[in-house]
């Protein structure tokens, strides 16, 4: 291989994990749509090739984190879906907000100032999503404040929220307390806000929060990790396809007796003779030093497990048990998820992918995208 390794993305998973959480929230007739959360390069999976797969099947929402981000994804996939932008007017105020039909999220009362500025300046009414703050206490505007904010008669009128939505900080957790404090805040200034804006549409749930019950899935679920395999439901078996596959090529093969040390730092002495492999992918691409001397690949159905400590360029594992071709070791696939690595790790899913570094051969399975 020219790479350091080979990262397999299953487009046809991704599509098929959208389709189950859009069954689960709409099993009871409700109408909830479920949009896609594509910030952070999809995860790191590519933008493009996930948005326009995704766009096929049938989503209409794609929700990112930045300005730029917003751009490359309407270059993408064109005109008809919706673009929100979580990061709003953070990320400036200019003309590609219009250019680009990106909708951003206010979490400010003085981005709402800006907005309608902006809009008056446009001579138009331009959509936007309002976000209050029901406990998580990262971005939005408090419950508490919404009257006064909504009670100017020139924001009540030429403002256009097209969504109020508030975030989740515990949905991975289906007992926490702050779960139904969270659902008890966002109903209140929800049924504030409607009296302004009756066809306010309502977004509550992450991709956890779709599995905390249909009381919390509103008109709008916006599921990210999930879309990518990672599981949502940790406490209970993950109900999502693995998306992906990262394979590394073995660069050389050694035998080593008894009492020799491995890697930096000498943290792993050999305790019997042992055949290593030395292959093409560290810290650099995203495999966490963390995992060093915790984790393992696979090899020829064999599980081996990775001695020393990680490299920036180059992992070494215990083949010794190994029959067969040893070309490449695999460090995610069916049989190891991003979940397991980043347990290895003593992170989260969510590093793991978004690490993922830009020197893989990436390959995209899915015959009905055009990449």
């Amino acid at each position: 291989m020219a790479s350091t390794g080979l990262l397999k993305i299953d487009l046809t998973a991704i599509v098929d994990n959208w389709a189950l959480l859009c069954a689960y929230v709409e099993q009871n007739g409700s109408g909830v749509e479920c949009g896609a959360v594509v910030k952070a390069n999809a995860y790191g999976l590519g933008v493009a090739p996930v948005a326009k797969a995704l766009q096929l099947a049938g989503c209409r929402r794609f929700f990112v984190a930045t300005l730029d981000e917003g751009v490359e994804l309407r270059l993408a996939i064109g005109e008809g879906a919706s673009v929100v932008v979580f990061g709003g007017l953070a990320h400036g105020l200019c003309d590609k907000w219009c250019l680009h039909q990106l909708t951003p999220v206010l979490f400010d009362s003085a981005h709402i100032e800006l907005w309608l500025a902006y809009c008056r300046a446009k001579g138009a009414k331009l959509p936007c999503v309002l976000k209050v703050d029901t406990g998580m206490h990262r971005l939005g505007i408090l419950p508490e404040q919404f009257t006064g904010v909504l009670s100017s008669q020139e924001v009540a009128e030429q403002l256009q929220p097209e969504m109020l939505m508030s975030h989740l900080a515990c949905a991975d957790e289906c007992a926490h307390s702050l779960n139904e404090i969270q659902l008890k805040r966002f109903e209140s200034t929800a049924q504030q806000v409607k009296t302004l804006y009756p066809s306010i549409e309502l977004s509550l749930s992450n991709s956890s929060g779709v599995f905390l019950g249909e009381s919390f899935h509103f008109d709008v679920c916006r599921p990210g990790a999930a879309l990518y395999g990672i599981n949502p439901t940790p406490h209970e078996s993950n109900p999502m396809q693995s998306v992906i596959s990262l394979s590394l090529p073995v660069m050389q093969i050694r035998t080593i007796v008894r009492g020799e040390p491995v890697g930096y730092g000498a943290t792993f002495v050999a305790p019997r003779e042992m055949r290593l492999a030395t292959v093409f992918g560290g810290y650099a691409d995203g495999l966490l030093r963390l995992i060093s001397g915790r984790g393992y690949g696979w090899c020829s159905g064999l599980k081996v497990p990775i001695v020393g400590r990680v490299s920036m360029d180059s992992i070494i594992f215990d083949v010794t048990d190994v029959v067969g071709a040893l070309d490449c070791i695999e460090v995610l696939n069916g049989s190891q998820g991003v979940d397991d690595l980043a347990r290895y790790g003593s992170t989260i899913g969510y590093e793991v992918l978004t690490s993922l570094g830009a020197r893989y051969r990436r390959e995209y399975i899915h015959q009905q995208v055009d990449l």
